[in-house]
């Protein structure tokens, strides 16, 4: 196990390092000056660091009984933070997710991948086999929705992520199968409903897009980033163009330091470099895995599953669309994207990881 640990860590610290390191490739070619280069990249870098190293230490040292019982205060904290974001967030491209402490911005969505994980595990190991019947799974179930639907107004694609993981984790408690038979095409209405919704046309532009993205009448409008994305995939080829040369970087591929920073390690690093970072993932997932089959305590079990597919499940909805093989739902990609909030929700959810099996190890 301390073998495991260890690999999982370092994996988890060379994918930050790396991310950092690619953050500052891309961005200090999109800003105007030296000076604002140099300024805006230290502050990044240092703020990205501390984010990453706060979440991690303190999510490693907690104590794991304090953060069960505390679950049934942690989500009406969430709620309220998600809807003081929809009343006065910041809105950035578009979007209003953000709330902004001026010295950073701070994304509750984020937040709440930890919340409802926590939550459920904490529902799951209270209840036990009861999780089986209507009557014991509505409530958990419909807290979920709630949030995922207050989440999707805005972030469509954190609240597929948080939904899909829960539904997950719900079978992993013993949620019978047979409930998921109405609760697909509710999920589906659902998620029509977000995507059809009254001033979120883009959304539909979007799924127009997928298809072929670099169509004439779509390449220069919604399809524009995954087009982008294709070529810059293309011209890496299997090792390519060297650290730092990207073209396609500097003002050809929008957010090209935050959900689609991939193309750009598959231009600079080709097929080589990208087939590293997908191993680094797949590590940390098969460690993962290895943690689930080896934990005790009940409690443990559902938190780590929900954290290692949580985990998993961002990596591929960004994958997958920037590799063109889903529509654009602006999911960043696990510790390598460009977010403050992100990437101190994901250290946290390493942190709680270590510490659980940690601790388990030490009894």
């Amino acid at each position: 196990m301390e073998k495991a640990v260890k690999l999982y860590f370092s994996t988890f610290f060379l994918l930050v390092v790396f991310g950092m390191v690619m953050v500052f490739n891309i961005r200090m070619f999109n800003v105007p000056s030296a000076e604002a280069v140099l300024f805006q990249q230290i502050r990044a870098l240092v703020v990205n660091f501390a984010c990453a190293g706060a979440g991690f230490i303190i999510a490693y040292f907690i104590n794991l009984t304090w953060l069960k019982n505390s679950s049934k205060y942690l989500i009406p904290i969430i709620i309220f933070l998600i809807l003081l974001t929809l009343a006065f967030g910041t809105k950035v491209n578009g979007s209003k997710r953000w709330i902004n402490l001026y010295f950073m911005m701070i994304q509750p969505s984020e937040f709440a991948k930890i919340v409802v994980v926590i939550y459920l595990s904490e529902v799951m190991t209270k209840k036990g086999e009861k999780i089986r019947l209507v009557k014991d799974l509505l409530y958990p179930l419909g807290l979920v929705f709630v949030i995922s639907f207050l989440i999707a107004i805005e972030d469509l694609g954190t609240a597929s992520v948080i939904f899909a993981t829960s539904i997950v984790m719900l079978l992993l408690g013993g949620m019978d199968k047979k409930h998921l038979m109405p609760l697909f095409p509710l999920a589906i209405i659902g998620f029509c409903l977000m995507v059809f919704m009254p001033g979120k046309g883009y959304r539909v532009s979007r799924f127009a897009s997928f298809v072929d993205p670099c169509a004439e009448e779509h390449r220069t409008t919604f399809g524009y980033q995954q087009c982008e994305a294709q070529i810059a995939l293309g011209v890496g080829g299997a090792t390519g163009v060297g650290f730092g040369n990207s073209t396609r970087k500097i003002r050809h591929l929008p957010e090209s330091h935050t959900d689609f920073i991939f193309p750009v390690i598959g231009e600079e690093f080709g097929f080589a470099g990208v087939l590293v970072l997908i191993l680094l993932f797949i590590t940390m997932f098969v460690t993962g895995t290895y943690f689930v089959l080896h934990v005790h305590e009940t409690f443990d079990f559902y938190m780590v599953s929900g954290f290692v597919l949580m985990l998993a499940g961002q990596a591929v909805f960004n994958l997958l669309v920037v590799s063109s093989l889903s529509p654009n739902k602006g999911v960043p990609l696990p510790f390598i994207s460009y977010g403050g909030s992100a990437l101190l929700t994901y250290s946290t959810m390493v942190g709680l990881i270590l510490n659980t099996v940690s601790s388990e190890s030490r009894r």
